[in-house]
């Protein structure tokens, strides 16, 4: 550690007056900041999950991997803990080891274990996919950045099921498209300026619903007309999007006099809204417009169902991919491929049928 200017012999620095010395705090004050950023990126309930569940050891390594810049979305870090939590609970019931001692404990037959019991439960591929990469980079976190003797029990070609092979991982048609008489159904089943304002967000800006959750009041710019508003899209880059008239009276009537703090708030608690409320909000709408199936209504469909019928509207891929946040055009390409794909491929087979049945015909008596 580099001594302190008080104890340097010789040497003298001039004082910063730009601004004031910020003192090195303890391992317990450093911890103790971690924890109080985290309460407000992931909640006190999943923090004490955390705390109860797991041992101080693998605790304090999780509260600094869940604060590190790689993880900034805080939907990411949320189903992070969520994931941690769950695998840390399944060891305590499996060995019966509390607190779950999941750096030390875990090791490659003990994730073949728990990869097993998750499939025996009906977890999804995704799932299970989701958690095995949530506690390898845990792993990978506490070896590298804490320098800890511990080996990443997690191999994905053994312990996960294969995903599809679509341009963004998922099965072909896994993500539902509307209609437009549907979208059409959710704007009539809107009653109030909240429900106009989610569903201006997610279907006419096609925003995700972590952007929309994260939106905050000062981030909205009057000093245009209409007024501009900066998003933080996946990945940490900021864009402004023009609202429209409609989005804007909505907006001044949901927000009334707040002036600061987050756009979207709950009406009892008024805390942030986080994005389990806004898929309740379009299952809400769906099942108000009498839509088939509406707990599949998502604010991922409406986005998806956005970004689809722009493309096929023929709109220019690579401005749609920059409108949609994708960092790949292949992302944005999927959606049209994953909605077209049964009517282009029925098209080739009747192409096929023709041209058989015209060979036929000419064959004659033969």
């Amino acid at each position: 550690m580099t001594a302190s200017p008080d104890h340097r012999q010789g040497t003298q620095l001039a004082p910063v007056t730009s601004a004031p010395p910020v003192r090195a705090g303890s391992a317990h004050e450093v911890e103790a900041a971690v924890r109080d950023q985290l309460v407000a990126d992931i909640g006190t309930a999943r923090l004490e999950a955390l705390a109860t569940t797991l041992d101080r050891a693998t605790f304090g390594v999780v509260l600094h991997w869940l604060s590190s810049y790689q993880r900034r979305s805080r939907d990411t870090k949320r189903g992070y803990a969520d994931d941690v939590v769950r695998v840390a609970e399944w060891f305590v019931a499996a060995t019966g080891r509390r607190p779950a001692d999941l750096l030390t404990g875990l090791h490659f037959d003990t994730v073949t274990a728990w990869s097993l019991y998750a499939r025996s439960r009906g977890s999804s591929a995704r799932t299970q996919r989701r958690c095995l990469s949530a506690l390898s980079s845990l792993f990978e976190y506490a070896r590298r950045a804490h320098r800890l003797a511990v080996e990443n029990p997690v191999h994905l070609p053994t312990h996960a099921p294969p995903l599809g092979t679509s341009t963004d991982g998922r099965p072909p048609g896994a993500t539902r498209v509307l209609e437009l008489s549907d979208v059409a159904a959710l704007t009539q089943a809107c009653s109030g300026a909240e429900d106009h304002l989610v569903f201006e967000l997610l279907f006419t800006q096609g925003l995700r619903e972590s952007e929309v959750v994260s939106l905050d009041i000062d981030t909205l710019d009057r000093t245009t007309v209409p007024p501009l508003l900066s998003v933080q899209r996946k990945g940490g880059r900021w864009v402004r999007r023009r609202l429209s008239d409609a989005a804007v009276r909505h907006l001044d009537t949901y927000l009334g006099e707040r002036e600061s703090g987050p756009v979207l708030v709950h009406p009892r608690t008024g805390l942030r809204r986080d994005r389990h409320q806004i898929i309740s909000i379009t299952r809400r709408l769906a099942r108000r417009g009498g839509l088939p199936q509406p707990q599949k209504v998502t604010p991922h469909v409406l986005r998806a169902t956005a970004i689809t019928t722009l493309l096929d509207r023929g709109k220019p891929l690579q401005e749609v991919q920059e409108w949609a946040g994708h960092a790949h055009a292949s992302t944005t390409r999927g959606y049209w491929e994953r909605r077209h794909s049964v009517q282009r491929d029925a098209a080739l087979s009747s192409s096929l049928i023709a041209d058989l049945a015209d060979a036929t015909a000419g064959l004659g008596g033969r």
